[in-house]
């Protein structure tokens, strides 16, 4: 597939309401599951599966003309109870509880990094009822190339390690709350290349909005980045070539974080899909040149 050009997006923001981003449902088995709504009602609904750590806040940070965002904490995180020993079989059961209570036929769904699996687990299980799937820069099935390198092989070895993964994500949910992280996640961006597109989407407002995600995907427990990352690291209860709902994939040559043959192993899998690989985009990039990009390809159906 042909690359787009990057649409500029104008400085991200989150959505002023806090009403409609500190809502919960009560799924069948008791569990809260949190979620937050942007964008007009009527509009085509779109589910966004946030990374990790993450929150349902991420859904609000930009102002996507023409869907309704819906932020959904994972079991564990922000306003989520835990599910004990869930798998990635048990997410879209949950996604499907939210749309039959919002009253949604059909709907989108999008996974970004750590949400990619959610995404590709929703394609797979929703049938003609998915609209389309987007998974951006996300992490895929514990076999595909690159999973057990660098950063990601550390989360998925940390995952296997029950004990070892609670002490560490414990201490992380701890610093992840002093003021002086913000100065921590500044330094980060001073010691990336100052030409690499990452360096530049970074902007003030969106490091804030970050930590802001961060800090309420952390606010009852780390119970949530967790169980993702041991989930991260089990065999998939499907295979891609399974899938038949439409699926684009959207993720940049100069992703230091999850490596680009993630993404080609997906594109290389799925039957049909749309790959996009734009040449230096990184991992923050990729969003904020092509949300909108990538929600107008969700818009456009097969």
């Amino acid at each position: 597939m042909d690359t787009p050009a990057p649409i500029p997006l104008s400085r991200p923001t989150p959505d002023g309401s806090l009403a409609q981003s500190m809502q919960t449902l009560t799924l069948p088995d008791g569990r809260k599951l949190g979620y937050a709504q942007f964008g007009p009602r009527g509009a085509l609904p779109v589910f966004y599966f946030h990374g990790w750590p993450g929150s349902r806040l991420e859904a609000g940070f930009f102002n996507i003309h023409g869907v309704q965002m819906i932020g959904v904490d994972r079991p564990g995180y922000g306003l989520s109870d835990p599910h004990h020993n869930r798998t990635l079989a048990d997410f879209p059961r949950d996604i499907e509880a939210l749309a039959n209570h919002l009253g949604f036929d059909s709907f989108a769904v999008v996974g970004m990094s750590g949400g990619g699996p959610y995404a590709a687990s929703c394609a797979h299980y929703f049938g003609a009822r998915l609209h389309r799937a987007a998974i951006i820069a996300g992490l895929g099935p514990p076999e595909a190339p690159g999973m057990a390198s660098n950063r990601v092989g550390f989360l998925l070895d940390l995952g296997q390690s029950p004990l070892r993964s609670t002490v560490l994500m414990n201490v992380m949910r701890t610093l992840i709350r002093l003021p002086a992280t913000e100065k921590h996640f500044e330094r980060i961006k001073r010691n990336m290349p100052r030409a690499s597109k990452d360096h530049q989407a970074m902007t003030p407002e969106f490091l804030r909005m970050l930590l802001a995600s961060f800090r309420e995907g952390l606010r009852s427990s780390a119970k949530g980045p967790a169980s993702d990352a041991r989930i991260y690291g089990e065999p998939w209860h499907f295979d891609l070539k399974d899938i038949r709902v439409p699926v684009s994939v959207w993720h940049g040559t100069h992703d230091a974080q999850v490596p680009v043959s993630i993404g080609r192993h997906y594109a290389a899998n799925i039957p049909g899909v749309r790959a996009t690989f734009p040449e230096q985009e990184g991992h923050v990039s990729i969003v904020t040149n092509y949300l909108e990009a990538i929600i107008g390809d969700l818009r456009a159906g097969p």
